[in-house]
């Protein structure tokens, strides 16, 4: 993929951490949660469009479902807890 791609693609993560840095209180475990999630994401993402313009599309498909659904549950983990806390307490 493109340079701009991956500059907006930051731009994008950095606003997010901000977001959340700013307005949420995370515990240790949630912030690992979340950053890893992110992480397999963006990992996942960078590898499925590497092998897609390598015309790897089985490959692509595979590596997106092995690292790219297990990043989507942590880091919705890592979000959904702070959110059960707040609506708890």
């Amino acid at each position: 993929m493109s340079v701009i791609f991956w500059l907006i693609l930051g731009a994008l993560v950095a606003v997010g951490f901000a977001y959340v840095v700013k307005n949420w209180k995370l515990t240790w475990y949630e912030w690992v949660l979340a950053i890893l999630g992110v992480l397999l994401i963006l990992w996942s993402v960078q590898n499925y469009s590497a092998s897609q313009l390598e015309h790897e599309f089985r490959a692509a498909t595979y590596f997106l479902v092995m690292l790219g659904v297990p990043g989507l549950i942590l880091a919705a983990i890592g979000l959904v807890l702070p959110a059960m806390r707040a609506k708890k307490g």
